[in-house]
């Protein structure tokens, strides 16, 4: 009797407390970030050599110091509309951001302005991993304007869901 006793309570008191060990639910927000990014040929594979690297600034701590890796998969005159001028291009790919505690990753889906130096892009998550796990299909859209000195100014807003 007496053992039972002690198991059942034993069992009982495990539960309880492996259940304050778990994992807390993901918790979704809004973010605005800015990143300067900067042309790179280290670590490209891009198959039409584009490659942008750049660190995130932003008011989601979980993002704050990430680095934001695109790699340009492919490009397209008149964004693939020949009614379109031709200084604008479609460009398609993937980002890779590498944050304190975990990564995700993105496909891209852009016009760039040859013209202007300017961009427009939209990412969806399609994996993450760690603290970004659960923020798979949250889209973040970039916009960016060329620099004096090369590189882009861009500015994102999105939404993570971010496992705390």
């Amino acid at each position: 009797m007496k053992t039972a006793f002690l198991s059942t309570l034993i069992l009982a008191l495990s539960l309880s407390t492996s259940a304050g060990f778990a994992q807390q639910p993901a918790q979704c927000r809004n973010f605005e970030a800015t990143i300067a990014l900067q042309m790179t040929k280290v670590g490209c594979s891009s198959q039409i050599d584009l490659c942008t690297v750049g660190t995130v600034m932003s008011n989601e701590p979980a993002l704050g110091g990430a680095t934001w890796f695109f790699t340009a998969h492919g490009m397209a005159e008149t964004a693939g509309l020949p009614s379109l001028p031709k200084t604008q291009q479609s460009y398609a790919g993937t980002v890779v951001v590498t944050a304190k505690g975990g990564t995700f990753t993105t496909t891209t889906a852009g016009i760039y302005d040859t013209e202007s130096l300017a961009f427009s892009q939209l990412d969806r998550i399609v994996k993450g991993t760690d603290r970004f796990s659960n923020s798979t299909g949250r889209l973040i859209f970039l916009t960016g304007i060329g620099r004096q000195g090369g590189g882009f100014e861009s500015h994102a807003r999105g939404e993570l869901c971010v496992n705390e």
